[in-house]
């Protein structure tokens, strides 16, 4: 009676961090790894070139819960997988991988195991006790062999570096069982001693021999290579709070239709598209679809497995869902359409045998030197579909999919084991493109042997751009003299250390902006967990400055400056008001100028220390900053010992309103003004409004009643989002512009606005 895989014939190996019940086939990581021959049975002879897939992969144990990045200190276990279909054999089978740069073997975790992990047999680091061993000799590493030598027994005994045999006999069908035959694991730990942005890369030689069968069989020995193209050390970071879609090529959603299956495939290389149906997509299929069931169901509370569920896939293994796209519960996402009924599609995968590339594409139009955030909401399936070492249902979830996301064919992030819960999830990382990167290659991989389990959905891939919050003192108007200095300012927070250089833009109708200072730079400083710095401008303006708008706009290099799509100018627009050159400075007798709503009305205070040659005071009101017109005024007291004034506004509050005092002086000299203060009233809901219709650009101005975060989303007629921003934003008015909309076909947009529970919808209209 044979053992478990460690006395089984091997026909498949692969190396992959563990994610699932599946093998992916991981091109990117390790190259092509299938590798397969015909089997033809001959006379006198048992198999002739046999079928053997192999792959090599990696789970990231330390942040297998949750997923992440790979840091230093974090722990890897590598694995290498070997599927022997049945009716095939091999001999002298062992496997040689030594320790890459920038790892530290973990002492003792040389082991053999299922594709569900299933521990099947432990082995000490010594040599000549057991089947395995590890040597710290240069060029060496770890060993195994791999089979049974005799029926019943183990592998030679013995493994050492030294010896070209010692080797086992593997039969496929052997337990473990699994894609056909039999399927097992070689894994062993590695510690990341490697620096930050350093690459590491695993690699390993699986060595055996077959017959060539015949009337003369000939023994031929052979050997597959795995060399994986790299694992990149990269901090794990937060995703960013201030996000904004970006344009970008890959599929995103999918799309949506009215047929179950989508006509047109996607690049997974290694994959095939099918149709869902009863028993499709099987193991390295995918399909594309708006509906999981095999027969476009939209009943999910039918029987799993083992009751019978004809409109389950397999019979009663998969759930019935929709797609993610525009769910009102980003968790549970959308329920599955009937069939004829316009639905959102989302990528289905069952898991090949092997790990590897599951879905590739371009992203193109970044800017340089930016965070972005890539992320992709996922889930698992399939809740019945273990099964035990002699290939029989457990009726269990069996292999979990675990996926890694490679930029350029380097891995950077790992989602770690997506666990079945009945719910997507979402599972991004940070990217920051180079000094001169303006596109990359994604590739989503499988890390996971497919067979037992590993099916998943795929949708909403998202590419985000982390922007910065700008915010202007003064926040809506300034007020100056004609030639005297006034003083403009702004501070610049982000959760990044990115955007330090910046150049002052002008404006006149506060729409078309032109920049009025070269670019400078500032090392942004962290504070409170974000990394901010302070610039002001200090000019002379003169009477025809008056009515201008004054921003700023910031990047990540001096170029982008120049690029409208890779700067950021949400910056609130601050407008100029300029009196007439003979006006004086306003001296300190004001000492107090403030006001508050009190039963819908507007109620000003201010206290003068000194008023003998003011006369009166005119208050002056407008509802946008820059238009002011007399509502009433308070004689003064002419005294020495000032005093304190209060004035009603007659007319109910508005949403906002300006004010300031016209100090009008006894002895005719011109007269003077307070500064401007701001009144609103609290119980109004906030106000957004539009350019409408857009094209290039979407520039929506914002009224906040008090400072705080607004979330907006831009969605098309089918609820899809097409891009969306969280900012934290002050009190009073500003602007903030949906950029890269460009790209969007005419027709009707849904602008969505949410402020302290308060929502706010406005319908727009894209022009050619």
């Amino acid at each position: 009676m044979k053992k478990a895989f460690f006395e089984l014939p091997l026909r498949h190996f692969c190396i992959y961090f563990s994610i699932g019940k599946k093998f992916y086939r991981n091109s990117i990581f390790f190259g092509s790894i299938l590798f397969s021959f015909l089997t033809s049975i001959l006379p006198y002879s048992a198999f002739s070139q046999p079928t053997v897939n192999f792959s090599y992969s990696y789970i990231n144990v330390t942040r297998n819960n949750g997923g992440g990045t790979l840091e230093t200190g974090d722990t890897i276990e590598v694995h290498a997988l070997v599927n022997l279909p049945s009716g095939n054999a091999l001999s002298n089978v062992y496997f040689i991988a030594p320790i890459s740069a920038g790892t530290q073997y973990v002492a003792g975790s040389l082991k053999l195991i299922t594709n569900e992990g299933v521990l099947l047999q432990t082995f000490t680091d010594a040599s000549a006790d057991d089947a395995g061993v590890y040597d710290a000799a240069a060029g060496h590493g770890v060993r195994i062999n791999i089979g049974t030598t005799t029926p019943g027994g183990m592998a030679y005994s013995g493994a050492n570096f030294n010896l070209t045999t010692g080797g086992g006999t593997i039969t496929g069908g052997d337990v473990p069982k699994g894609g056909g035959g039999t399927l097992g694991i070689i894994a062993y730990r590695l510690v990341i001693t490697g620096s930050f942005g350093n690459i590491i890369n695993p690699t390993g030689t699986f060595y055996y021999s077959y017959s060539t069968g015949g009337r003369h069989p000939t023994i031929v020995s052979t050997s597959y290579v795995f060399n994986y193209s790299g694992i990149k050390i990269v901090q794990n970071q937060s995703l960013c709070v201030n996000f904004s879609s970006a344009s970008f090529t890959a599929e995103s959603s999918f799309g949506s239709g009215t047929t179950q299956n989508r006509a047109a495939g996607v690049n997974a290389p290694g994959y095939t598209k099918t149709n869902i149906a009863a028993n499709s997509p099987g193991d390295g299929f995918y399909s594309i679809v708006n509906n999981t069931s095999a027969t476009g169901a939209t009943n999910n509370g039918v029987p799993y497995a083992p009751t019978a569920s004809p409109t389950r896939v397999f019979g009663g293994y998969w759930d019935i869902i929709g797609d993610h796209t525009g769910a009102a519960n980003t968790a549970t996402g959308n329920l599955p359409v009937a069939p004829g009924t316009n639905g959102g599609y989302m990528l289905a995968v069952n898991a090949d045998i092997s790990t590897g590339t599951a879905y590739t594409d371009s992203i193109t139009n970044l800017c340089p030197n930016t965070y972005y955030e890539f992320s992709a909401w996922v889930r698992n399936i399939c809740g019945k579909c273990g099964q035990d070492l002699n290939g029989n249902q457990t009726y269990l979830p069996g292999v979990k999919p675990n996926l890694t996301y490679a930029i350029n064919g380097i891995d950077y992030y790992s989602t770690g084991d997506i666990t079945y819960t009945n719910t997507w999830v979402k599972r991004g990382f940070i990217y920051q493109t180079g000094p001169a990167q303006t596109s990359f290659a994604i590739a989503i991989k499988n890390n996971a042997a497919g067979g037992g389990g590993n099916d998943w959905v795929l949708d909403d891939i998202s590419l985000s751009t982390c922007y910065p919050n700008l915010t202007m003192n003064p926040n809506d108007t300034a007020t100056a003299c004609a030639g005297l200095p006034i003083t403009i300012t702004d501070t610049v927070k982000s959760y990044y250390n990115s955007y330090g250089n910046y150049l002052w833009q002008v404006s006149t109708d506060g729409v078309t902006w032109i920049s009025v200072s070269t670019p400078s730079t500032k090392t942004p400083v962290l504070v409170n967990g974000l990394y901010q710095y302070y610039v002001d401008t200090v000019f002379t303006p003169n009477a025809l400055d008056s009515g201008l708008f004054f921003r700023i706009e910031v990047a990540t290099t001096t170029s982008n400056l120049s690029n409208p799509n890779c700067s950021v100018a949400n910056s609130q627009k601050v407008f100029l008001k300029v009196f007439s050159k003979s006006c004086s400075v306003l001296s300190a007798e004001i000492l107090n100028f403030y006001g508050s709503v009190i039963n819908n009305k507007n109620v000003l205070q201010w206290t003068v220390q000194d008023d003998d040659n003011i006369k009166e005071y005119a208050i002056e009101k407008s509802t946008d900053g820059a238009n002011f017109s007399m509502v009433g005024s308070v004689a003064g007291s002419q005294s020495t010992q000032g005093g304190n004034y209060t004035f009603t506004d007659p007319d109910n509050t508005s949403n906002i309103n300006y004010y300031r005092l016209k100090l009008v002086n006894a002895d005719n000299t011109p007269a003077r003004y307070s500064k401007t203060i701001l009144l609103y009233n609290r119980s109004a809901l906030f106000k957004i409004s539009t350019i409408n219709p857009f094209s290039n650009d979407l520039k929506v101005n914002i009224f906040l009643p008090e400072q705080g975060t607004v979330e907006m989303n831009l969605y098309d007629m089918y609820g899809k989002i097409l891009s969306k921003k969280t900012l934290q934003l002050s009190t009073g008015n500003s602007q903030v512009i949906f950029d890269n909309v460009s790209y969007l076909p005419p027709g009707m947009y849904i602008l969505s606005a949410l402020y302290n529970g308060m929502a706010v919808q406005s319908k727009l209209i894209k022009s050619d």
